[in-house]
């Protein structure tokens, strides 16, 4: 562990540009000790509320709490969600010039409402629909004067299907981070199944790998290195899109490691010792994973490394960004 502890320090003065579907994750805590006479549902009593960045926004987060830069490139709507997430991303100290505002479309917010740290139920507010030719186009010219700036060292997708990526706008992504030098990795999802050529690396996890590969979902038999399913899937989603690298999240199972090299698959057992909340952990990785590869790690170092890093988020309730100090006293105490 003493590798992966110096590989964290590596990460100060790196920066990585995030572009995807920003988010604002809401959460409503309270108690419920009675059941509503209006309907069969719990009545919860609210204590408190917060607000934190999600999905592409969360990404931004993580790899700020690990002691880099992120700017974040993406869009929101003209509305006082949208103002919220903007003074969310800046006041954890995100570049946010790359955040464009479409008046056509609401900002994405989830609402989670909990009682006694339990889920009782989501609220979605978003819009689907694509975001117009002229601000992919913005949001292109603004990425790529960015990267002649050589300020950036990776480049984050975030896709979350809410209207941001299409085959064209993913591949030009890609294409400018090539022109400019470095590495684009893509944490994708299963509606877009896409072959966008030119990624260094992909983190879905299980569910979305198979869809991914055109394959029917097949649940795990508790040991990676044999699961037939899991292998086909990983070398069939090597083939359609050639990325250098193919991390799949397995939940309890850990983590499956492919590499375009032909290399065997490498398996990291999972770190949780408890498991409280997954949203974000996913996030978590992709930041850990792309800084530690941008820091100079072997693959398998990286994913040691973000393995380590999803362990400590999946700990708390609610979505939790990863910093250095939690960390690396999860590599300390493994």
């Amino acid at each position: 562990m003493n590798k992966l502890l110096s590989l964290s320090k590596g990460f100060e003065g790196l920066q990585v540009a995030v572009l995807g579907d920003l988010m604002l994750d809401r959460y409503i805590w309270g108690s419920a000790t009675r059941i509503s006479q209006e309907a069969p549902v719990p009545v919860v009593e609210v204590t408190r509320s917060n607000s934190v960045p999600g999905g592409a926004a969360n990404v931004v987060r993580n790899i700020i709490g690990l002691g880099a830069g992120a700017g974040a490139f993406g869009c929101i709507g003209n509305d006082s969600d949208g103002s919220e997430l903007f003074d969310l991303l800046q006041n954890v100290g995100a570049d946010t010039e790359g955040i464009l505002v479409d008046s056509e479309r609401q900002t994405t917010v989830k609402t989670r409402v909990l009682a006694s740290n339990q889920q009782v139920v989501r609220i979605d507010r978003e819009c689907h629909h694509p975001i117009t030719a002229l601000l992919r186009k913005k949001l292109l010219q603004t990425l790529q004067n960015a990267l002649q700036q050589k300020k950036i060292g990776a480049l984050i997708l975030e896709d979350y299907a809410k209207g941001i990526f299409d085959q064209d706008f993913m591949q030009a992504a890609c294409d400018l981070a090539s022109q400019a030098g470095i590495f684009a990795t893509l944490d994708p999802h299963p509606a877009h199944t896409y072959s966008v050529r030119g990624l260094k690396l992909m983190t879905p996890n299980r569910s979305e790998a198979f869809t991914l590969a055109g394959l029917s979902y097949q649940p795990g038999i508790n040991n990676p290195a044999e699961d037939q399913a899991l292998l086909e899937t990983g070398w069939a989603i090597l083939q359609k899109w050639q990325p250098e690298l193919l991390l799949i999240t397995l939940g309890a199972e850990g983590m499956a490691l492919f590499q375009k090299a032909g290399l065997p698959p490498l398996h990291i057992p999972t770190q949780a010792r408890q498991v409280f909340d997954v949203s974000g952990a996913g996030d978590t990785v992709m930041a850990t994973m792309t800084l530690a590869l941008l820091a100079g790690a072997s693959p398998e170092d990286a994913a040691r490394l973000a393995n380590a890093a999803a362990g400590v988020v999946v700990g708390y309730v609610g979505t939790t960004a990863i910093t250095t100090e939690t960390l690396n006293q999860k590599l300390q105490d493994a």
